[in-house]
Parts: C-alpha cells; sequence; structure tokens
C-alpha cells in the first residue's frame, strides 16, 4: 500500500471512515494518473464554514466545500479539503442520497478542483459533475 501524508479530522459527531477515505484517493490516483502527497481533509460545522467562505472567498455564508491547492503540480498533489457536513445533509435530502453519498461526492469533487477542474459556468459544472458520477461508480465497484 502507498504511503501519502494524510489527515482526516472530523469536527462533528456524524461517522466518517478514513479507510474509506483512502479507497477514494485510491480510485482517484488510478483514474486520473496523480499521485497525492500530502492531503487534509476536515469536516466541520456551519458556523465555521461561513467564516472560513468569509475569510478565504469573501462570500456570505456557509458553503459545501472548500478546497486549498498549495503547488500547482496538477499530478503531485499537495492540499487541504474542508467540508461543511451540515450543508452536506441538506443537500444528500435535496437530492435525495445518503449522506456518505454526498460526503463522498464532496471528497471527490475537492479532489477534482485540486486537478485544474472547475465549476463556475454551466459547462465546467456538467464535466466536473460528470467527473465525480464516474468516481462514485467506480468507487461502488471497488466495494462490492
Amino acid at each position: 500500500m502507498k504511503k501519502i501524508n494524510l489527515l482526516v479530522n472530523n469536527f462533528t459527531k456524524s461517522r466518517i471512515c478514513k479507510r474509506k477515505i483512502w479507497d477514494q484517493i485510491q480510485i482517484f490516483e488510478d483514474l486520473h494518473k496523480c499521485n497525492i502527497l500530502s492531503l487534509s481533509i476536515s469536516f466541520i460545522h456551519d458556523e465555521e464554514m461561513t467564516v472560513l467562505n468569509q475569510k478565504h472567498l469573501k462570500h456570505k455564508g456557509s458553503t459545501d466545500i472548500i478546497t486549498f491547492s498549495y503547488d500547482d503540480d496538477l499530478t503531485n498533489l499537495d492540499g487541504e479539503i474542508i467540508i461543511c457536513v451540515d450543508e452536506a445533509k441538506r443537500q444528500a435530502r435535496q437530492y435525495k442520497v445518503k449522506l456518505i453519498n454526498e460526503l463522498n461526492r464532496l471528497v471527490f469533487h475537492g479532489l477534482l478542483h485540486m486537478i485544474g477542474y472547475k465549476d463556475r459556468s454551466k459547462e465546467e459544472k456538467i464535466r466536473i459533475h460528470q467527473a465525480e458520477d464516474k468516481l462514485l461508480n467506480e468507487l461502488e465497484d471497488h466495494r462490492l
């Protein structure tokens, strides 16, 4: 098993399985031909995300995910993903999916941002959503 510097922080009461995140990272690396050298993933609440969203993106309110990439190298990744579990719960209800599925989607979404995917235009949103779906299908196949 490949060794990477992975830190998972869960500041919520939701159950987060580091092993499943490791599986996601392996699938992502295989499909996108990249290496994750160092990655921190934090799961937080609305209050903390609201502060981070205002401080770093100058946006008001909470958001589902913020991704920081600390290097311009799109094949050897070093970064941080911050996921708001409260927002993920709202999205899971809205899209009628399990919370774990929405959290998996958000982890993949952050990783896709780290390799250059954007989601500002309609076309970019379609492209990143299709990439998320492909990764989620691979994850599901991997777990069978």
